[in-house]
This record gives C-alpha cells, structure tokens and sequence, in this order.
C-alpha cells in the first residue's frame, strides 16, 4: 500500500523511497506467508488433521480389522462390499473378534432420461439406494444409521449392446465407489465425534 502514499508532497519519507520492481514483489509476499503461517500453527495447535494423506498413524479408526460386513445382494453389492473393505480397511488387518458389524441393504433402478419420439431411450439415469446400520457385535446396538443415495447416467448405443452393457457396467463400478467413499466419510465422522 505504500504506493498509494507516494503520490502527495507530503509524504513520509520512508514511504517515498522507490523500490525497484524485484524488492516490491518480495516486500508483498512477506504478508501471506507470515498469515499463512500464523493459520497453519492455530489449526495444528487446536487439532486438527486432515481425512485424507499419509496419517496412518494419527487417524486409526476403531474400525480398522474391526468390522465385519454382511454380505449384500447381487453384483453391485459385492462391487460396494469390496470397495468399503479396501476403503475401511485398507492395510487389511483382521480381529479376531470383530466389535462392529455393517448391514446394508442396496436397490437399483434405472430411470429412462432420454426417450426420443419413436419411443427409443438414448439415455438412463441409474439410482443406487442403499439404507444402512453400523451396529456394535456385542449388544446389538445400532450406533449409526442412515441412507446413502447416488445417482450415474449412461447413453445407450443404437446397434451396439455390447457398448451400451459396458457403458452401464462403468458406471454402476463408479457410482458404487463414490458410494463407498461416502461411507467411508459417514463413518469416520462418527468415529471422531466419539473421541
């Protein structure tokens, strides 16, 4: 801001040295870093860390080698099952005694988006909704539960199945692991809530 007093005859003196261009932008700088600085040692001070990165030590999870998984119907729910036991448990350690027990219940529907005149679908939408209970083994108590809804949507090829089977098959796998990212954060919210 210096520059905004250098315009007047009365000015400072120290305000009416000129800088060269190299010593402005290093005198700008110095600001951010000092606040961002300031920023980062407040959030480390009142603990917090970050969900996601290298933390294997300071973000273990009572469900890691904790939790069992019931099994869940058909293809998609062993796609689901898979994911939130690579999510949930990604070391793969295994108690022997499990504390915990995830049931969830998956439903699939598909939605026709795009219906062109001649009654062809160019389009589906495909809604997987799944209700689900985090309840602990040993009382049988229900600690967590809720839904989880996610919508994908994949064009169908005219003449070309095999495409259009492919196409759906890639978006129930990303929409399935969108959906175990989510219970993976609905999960570890709840757990660090508890501490």
């Amino acid at each position: 801001m210096w520059w905004l007093f250098n315009r007047g005859a009365r000015c400072p003196q120290f305000y009416s040295v000129k800088l060269p261009l190299r010593d402005r932008r290093i005198e700008l700088l110095h600001v951010p870093r000092t606040f961002l600085l300031t920023v980062i040692l407040l959030l480390t001070a009142c603990g917090f860390h970050p969900m996601y990165g290298d933390n294997s030590e300071t973000m273990t999870t009572p469900l890691a080698g904790n939790l069992t998984i019931d099994p869940i119907g058909a293809r998609e729910g062993q796609i689901l099952r898979i994911a939130l036991e690579d999510k949930l448990n990604p070391e793969g350690k295994k108690a022997t005694t499990p504390e915990f027990r995830l049931h969830i219940q998956l439903t699939k529907s598909l939605i026709p988006a795009v219906v062109k005149n001649d009654g062809t679908i160019q389009r589906y939408d495909m809604q997987l909704n799944s209700s689900f209970s985090l309840i602990r083994i040993a009382d049988n108590k229900i600690l967590l539960a809720g839904d989880i809804r996610r919508t994908g949507s994949y064009n169908v090829a005219i003449n070309a199945n095999f495409a259009t089977y492919e196409a759906e098959q890639d978006v129930i796998t990303r929409t399935l692991q969108e959906m175990a990212e989510d219970y993976t954060l609905r999960m570890a919210t709840y757990f660090a809530g508890k501490k």
